[in-house]
């Protein structure tokens, strides 16, 4: 028998136990290769999967907000989109199961590939735990799971792509028009008004229209309750006390007693009555009643379109002031020009929308206390839909104007001058907003000129179609869940 000592000096064997060692060591490692190389594309494909789920959430969240733009109720409320909304399910459905196609590789237009699909709801803001989303108290504002009534929605967008999931969710919010109490506001701090040898026809019946709007006679007078035909602010005007806002345009029309009766509208005297005509369809209102259109609710909503994301603010300067010059027969893409050259010039068509397609174009001038700034000049014919705004400077109509919608001309020493040889026709509400008390006699907030045709006609129909456009609907806190 061999000693203990000769055995452990043996070392026979032991190559082939570390042969078998190093073997299964990189067995181990051939099959962790193995396993991260058949993993690495799942995780590849899931990371691509998901980023096709969430463009897919993205696509549904503007195809959501195109309907909800066009989504209204009598009062522009999001209402209508919450008709299958109930206290169990509060989500109502916008698009089920949408997709989206895109053309195979070296394919045809009608060879498409399959794309995911995608799931858009909405609800109403009603529950007290939503004000840190959407900024509103529900509760003050009456808000239930089936009625809105802040114009204020949360919409989900949830993108599905071979199995990966994201939602996107949003709040979106349409800004309120302020009231127009009359065919025509004057709600300023002063209401100076001249009115010369001219025609005017200030109707504060509602109008509407069944078909071819394009054409002047298909608009009539509808059942829809009416409108003064002149409304402004009660109290007394600072510069010529003790005379009232309303007095000061009462003094103004009255030496026309042959045309008081081209002033129609609610009766002041019988709100309820049928429309009258001339000086009983001039009103002062309480500018904190719902009614009335105050200094504050104008300046509120300007705050809003203003800094909408969508806005484009279009600078009239006194050095470069804007000028829109149309053609013979009136386009909605009139010229617009500043009189300048190089990087201060602006010489471009300007889209001023139609009826299917309302614009909210914005103008913004420079304070002048001299009063003589004109912010924007308009020449020859030209027509448009939505939202005028001349924000500190004068608008100076001198060609032939026709817009579906609210034109507003507002600021500080400013008015809006209907000068000799121009026609106006304005289907909705007209605003001429002066915000200084202190602007020098002399300077007229609503002039209609010699030789002037003028015609403001209250229209539902149009306030409507301005509140529906994308320009009065944003989306606002978006994040992913």
């Amino acid at each position: 028998m061999r000693n203990w000592r000769t055995l452990l000096g043996n070392e026979r064997g032991v190559a082939l136990v570390l042969s078998l060692m190093m073997l299964l060591a990189l067995t181990g490692l051939l099959l962790a290769f193995l396993s991260v190389s058949a993993l690495e594309p799942q995780i590849s494909r899931n990371v691509a999967d998901t980023a096709r789920a969430r463009y897919l959430a993205e696509a549904g969240i503007e195809i959501g907000f195109n309907m909800l733009v066009t989504t209204g109720d009598a009062q522009q409320m999001f209402t209508g989109a919450l008709t299958s909304a109930n206290a169990s399910v509060p989500w109502a459905a916008l698009v089920s199961n949408g997709t989206l196609s895109g053309v195979t590789t070296g394919g045809t237009s009608a060879e498409t590939a399959f794309a995911g699909t995608y799931n858009v709801v909405v609800r109403n803001d009603y529950l007290a735990s939503d004000q840190p989303l959407t900024g509103v108290n529900p509760v003050t504002t009456g808000e239930t799971f089936a009625v809105d009534a802040n114009k204020t929605v949360i919409m989900r967008a949830t993108g599905t792509f071979n199995g990966a999931t994201k939602t996107i969710e949003v709040v979106v919010r349409r800004a309120e028009l302020p009231p127009f109490p009359g065919a025509v506001n004057l709600p300023g701090e002063q209401t100076d008004t001249l009115i010369n040898d001219t025609t005017f026809d200030i109707d504060g019946r509602d109008y509407g229209c069944s078909s071819s709007c394009d054409t002047a006679g298909n608009w009539a007078p509808t059942a829809n309750p009416m409108k003064y035909g002149i409304a402004t602010t009660e109290g007394i005007q600072a510069n010529k006390a003790p005379t009232t806002y309303e007095q000061n345009i009462e003094n103004a029309v009255s030496p026309f007693a042959s045309k008081l009766a081209d002033i129609k509208g609610k009766n002041e005297t019988a709100p309820a009555g049928p429309f009258t005509t001339g000086l009983n369809t001039i009103q002062g209102l309480d500018p904190t009643s719902a009614e009335a259109l105050s200094g504050a609710k104008m300046a509120a909503y300007l705050d809003k379109v203003r800094n909408y994301a969508g806005t484009t603010i279009l600078q009239s300067t006194q050095a470069c002031p804007m000028q829109l010059t149309g053609t013979g027969t009136p386009t909605s893409t009139p010229t617009l020009t500043n009189g300048c050259t190089g990087a201060s010039g602006v010489n471009q068509a300007l889209d001023l929308g139609s009826r299917t397609n309302p614009k909210l174009v914005y103008f913004k001038g420079d304070m002048d206390t001299s009063s003589a700034f004109t912010g924007l000049t308009m020449n020859s014919g030209i027509k448009g839909a939505g939202v005028l705004i001349i924000e500190d400077g004068d608008l100076k109509q001198l060609g032939n104007f026709t817009w579906d919608g609210v034109v507003i001309v507002t600021g500080s020493y400013v008015g809006a001058g209907f000068r000799n040889g121009s026609s106006t026709l304005i289907r909705g509400a007209f605003v001429a907003n002066e915000t200084q008390a202190g602007e020098a006699s002399g300077f007229f907030e609503f002039l209609m000129d010699d030789n002037t045709t003028f015609s403001v006609r209250s229209s539902k129909q149009n306030l409507d179609l301005v509140q529906v456009m994308r320009g009065s609907t944003t989306i606002t806190n978006w994040r992913e869940l």
